[in-house]
C-alpha cells in the first residue's frame, strides 16, 4: 500500500542539536496512527514540516499528489476580521473550485461547433473529469445542506460572530468544522481536544472513528488515542519508535520493552563491576590488547551511566495536612448566579471527607469553576450554607494559573528567594529541587511570564507539592503536560491522603484519579448530583438511579404489634444510603450484562472482523471496558451484599 505522507531521513537542528535526527515515516492510506512525545521532544516542530510551515534541513517530506490534506494546529489562525461563516465558506473554497472546473473540462471536451475533442488531450481531460466527478459525488453539489449540518455537528449557532472574538473553545470549534467540510483524504491534527468539553470531545471521537482516510493524531489525550488509533509513535531523542495497536497497547508493549532494556542494564553494570575490578588491579596499557580492553570499559561506564540517567524517573508527591478530621468541607443548600445569567447552582449538598478525590464533571459553561470558588469562599452563595473545618489548609491550582507572579524569576516563585526547601522532612536545595521539574539551572532566573503553558502548570505543582494541605483544588492540571508528566502526577494524586476536588477535561486522567464524581445533569433536580466512583461509570449508574426513582414502591406489609426493643447494639445490615447504593449497583450491573450479550453477538459474527472498518474491532474494545467495569461493580455487590447478610 502507497504511503500517503512520507518523512525521509528528515533532520531539523535548532541550534546545534537535532530535535529531529534522521526521521523516516510513512503514512498508508486509511491508516490512523496516534503520535505522543515529551514536551520539547519535537511534535509541533514535525507538524510544522507536514504543514510546510518550516522546511528540514535534511531529507525531505513526500505528499501524495492528487490528495486533499487538512491540518489543524494547536491554535487555529483564521483571516483577519472573518466571521464564522466566511471562515465555514472558506473551507469549501477548493469544492467551489471543482464545480467551475467541472464545467471548464465539459466545454474544453465539447467543441463550439458541436464536434467532440479526440486524441490524448481527451485522454487526460476524461480521467481529470472521473476524478472530479467523483470528488462531487461525495460531497454534493448543493453545499448550503452540508454548511448546515457541519453547524449542527459542531454547534455553531451564531454565523455572524467573528471568530477572533470566540474563545478558545468555540475558536477549535470552528477549525474542526472546517476540517470536516474539507472532506480529506489525510487528517493530521494537532492536540485538537484542547479546549473542548467532553460532549464536543464524544463527537469528534465519533468523527474520526467514522473517518476512511489517513489520520496522525497527535494528542495528550489517551482516551481518544484507544479509541481511534491502530498504531502509536513515540518521538523521543529525536527518533520514532513505531507500536502496533492503540495507547493501551502501547502501554503494554513499553513495559515489556523497558522490562528487557533494564534486565540488559544490570548485565552491563554486572559486567562493568567486573572489568572495573580488573582495572582496580593494576592493568597496564602494556599491549594494544590490553589498551583495546581499557577503552572498552571506559565506553561501558559511559553506556551504562546514560542507561542509568534515562531509567530514572522523577516522583511526584503531595504531602497530606495534619487535620487528622474526616469531614473537611460540608455544603447545604446552595444557591447561585451571576447577575442577569442562569442559575449554576441550584440546592447543591455536598460533604467531603479526607480521602475523597471528586471529579467535576460537565460541559463548558455548567458552572464548574464557579462551584469551587464558591466552595472555597471566593463567591457567596445567594442561599445555602458552606461549612470548612477550622483548621482546613488548602491549595489550589487555578485555570488561569492567576497564582504565580509573572514579574518573578522561576526560582522566586517556588522559594520566595530561599536558598532551600523542605521535601518529605528533609531539605534540599531550591535550585536542585526545581531540576526535577524540568527547569535546568541556567533557566531558573528567567522570568515565570515568558514560561510555555507546560512550564507554568510544572511550576505551580513543583510548589504546591511543598505545602502540607488536607485539601486540594485543581483546576484542569492536565493541560499542556506530557503524558509521562500525567503518568507521575496520577500516581501522586491516588497516594495523596487528604481530599481533592478536580476539574479536567482529561477522561483518562479522571477515571485513573477519581473515587466520585460530582456529574451535572442539565435534567435533575439539583442539577449537580454526586456517585461513587471515576467519570466513566457514571452513564451506567445514572441509568440505574433513574430506573430505581422509576420504579413503583412495593406494597406495605401488613402492620404487626408494636414489640419492645431489645437495648443492643444497632442491628446489622445496610444503612440507608447502602441501601440506595445497592440498588444502583445491581441495576447497573443488569445493565452491563445486557450490553456484554449485544457485543458477545456481534463478536460471533464471522464478518465482523472482515476489514479495519469491520465492527468486531470496536466491539472488542468495547467488551473489554464493559467488562473491567463488571468486574469492578461485582466486588462491590459482594461486599455490600455481605454486609447486608449480616
Amino acid at each position: 500500500m502507497a504511503a500517503v505522507l512520507s518523512l525521509v531521513k528528515v533532520t531539523k537542528r535548532y541550534g546545534a542539536t537535532p530535535i529531529l535526527d534522521g526521521l523516516t515515516f510513512g503514512l498508508q492510506a486509511g491508516e490512523k496512527v496516534g503520535l505522543i512525545g515529551r514536551n520539547g521532544a519535537g511534535k509541533s516542530t514535525l507538524f510544522k514540516l507536514l504543514a510546510g510551515a518550516e522546511a528540514p534541513d535534511e531529507g525531505e517530506v513526500v505528499l501524495a499528489s492528487g490528495l486533499r490534506i487538512s491540518r489543524l494546529s494547536q491554535e487555529p489562525d483564521f483571516a483577519e476580521g472573518a466571521t464564522v461563516r466566511q471562515a465555514l465558506e472558506e473551507a469549501l473554497s477548493e469544492h467551489r473550485a471543482l464545480i467551475a472546473r467541472h464545467g471548464e473540462i465539459h466545454e474544453a471536451l465539447h467543441h463550439a461547433d458541436g464536434t467532440l475533442a479526440k486524441g490524448a488531450v481527451a485522454d487526460r481531460l476524461h480521467e481529470e473529469l472521473e476524478r472530479v466527478e467523483h470528488h462531487l459525488h461525495t460531497m454534493g453539489w448543493d453545499l448550503e445542506p452540508r454548511l448546515k449540518e457541519a453547524c449542527t455537528t459542531w454547534g455553531l449557532a451564531d454565523l455572524e460572530a467573528p471568530v477572533a472574538s470566540l474563545s478558545g473553545g468555540w475558536r477549535k470549534r470552528v477549525a474542526l468544522a472546517q476540517a470536516w467540510l474539507r472532506d480529506p483524504d489525510v487528517l493530521v491534527l494537532d492536540e485538537p481536544t484542547n479546549h473542548l468539553d467532553p460532549d464536543q470531545v464524544e463527537k469528534l471521537e465519533a468523527w474520526l472513528q467514522a473517518f476512511e482516510g489517513a489520520l496522525l493524531l497527535i494528542t495528550h489525550d489517551r482516551h481518544l488515542l484507544d479509541a481511534v488509533v491502530d498504531r502509536m509513535l513515540e518521538l523521543e531523542g529525536g527518533r520514532l519508535a513505531s507500536f502496533e495497536g492503540g495507547y493501551s497497547d502501547y502501554l503494554l508493549l513499553k513495559a515489556d520493552q523497558e522490562f528487557r532494556e533494564s534486565r540488559l542494564t544490570e548485565h552491563m553494570q554486572n559486567r562493568l563491576r567486573t572489568e572495573l575490578a580488573w582495572l582496580r588491579r593494576g592493568a597496564k596499557a602494556r599491549t594494544r590488547k590490553s589498551k583495546l580492553r581499557i577503552q572498552e570499559v571506559l565506553d561501558l561506564k559511559d553506556d551504562v551511566a546514560d542507561r542509568t540517567r534515562a531509567e530514572v524517573r522523577e516522583r511526584l508527591a503531595f504531602a497530606g495536612g495534619s487535620n487528622r478530621a474526616d469531614a473537611l468541607l460540608g455544603a447545604e443548600g446552595l444557591r447561585f448566579q451571576y447577575p442577569g445569567g442562569p442559575e449554576l447552582l441550584d440546592g447543591l449538598d455536598l460533604v467531603l471527607q479526607r480521602g475523597m478525590r471528586v471529579a467535576l464533571l460537565g460541559p463548558n459553561g455548567c458552572g464548574k469553576s464557579t462551584l469551587l470558588k464558591v466552595l472555597l469562599g471566593e463567591l457567596e452563595p445567594q442561599s445555602g450554607t458552606v461549612a470548612r473545618h477550622p483548621k482546613l489548609a488548602s491549595a489550589v491550582i487555578s485555570q488561569g494559573r492567576g497564582e504565580m507572579d509573572g514579574a518573578a524569576s522561576i526560582l522566586d516563585n517556588l522559594a520566595d528567594r530561599a536558598a532551600v526547601v523542605s521535601v518529605g522532612g528533609s531539605t534540599v536545595l531550591a535550585h536542585v529541587y526545581l531540576t526535577r521539574f524540568g527547569f535546568p539551572v541556567d533557566q531558573q532566573k528567567r522570568a515565570a511570564s515568558t514560561l510555555s503553558g507546560g512550564e507554568r502548570n510544572r511550576l505551580l505543582l513543583a510548589r504546591t507539592m511543598l505545602h502540607p494541605v488536607d485539601l486540594l483544588v485543581l483546576d484542569e492540571p492536565t493541560n499542556d503536560l506530557d503524558i509521562p508528566t500525567l503518568q507521575n502526577l496520577e500516581e501522586a494524586l491516588r497516594d495523596y491522603p487528604g481530599a481533592l476536588l478536580l476539574v479536567s477535561h482529561d477522561r483518562f486522567f479522571l477515571d485513573q484519579v477519581a473515587t466520585h464524581t460530582l456529574a451535572w445533569n442539565p435534567a435533575g433536580s439539583p442539577r449537580w448530583e454526586l456517585y461513587e466512583g471515576p467519570p466513566a461509570t457514571v452513564r451506567s449508574l445514572r441509568e440505574a438511579r433513574e430506573a430505581q426513582t422509576d420504579r413503583p414502591p412495593a406494597p406495605k406489609a401488613a402492620a404487626k404489634p408494636a414489640e419492645p426493643a431489645p437495648a443492643k447494639a444497632r442491628k446489622p445490615g445496610l444503612s440507608q444510603k447502602e441501601q440506595r447504593r445497592f440498588a444502583e449497583v445491581e441495576a447497573a450491573l443488569a445493565s452491563l450484562q445486557a450490553r456484554l450479550a449485544s457485543l458477545d453477538a456481534v463478536l460471533a459474527d464471522p464478518a465482523a472482523f472482515l476489514s479495519a472498518e469491520s465492527p468486531g474491532h470496536q466491539a472488542l474494545k468495547d467488551r473489554e471496558a464493559a467488562q473491567a467495569e463488571l468486574e469492578g461493580l461485582e466486588l462491590e455487590w459482594l461486599d455490600l451484599e455481605e454486609k447486608r447478610g449480616g
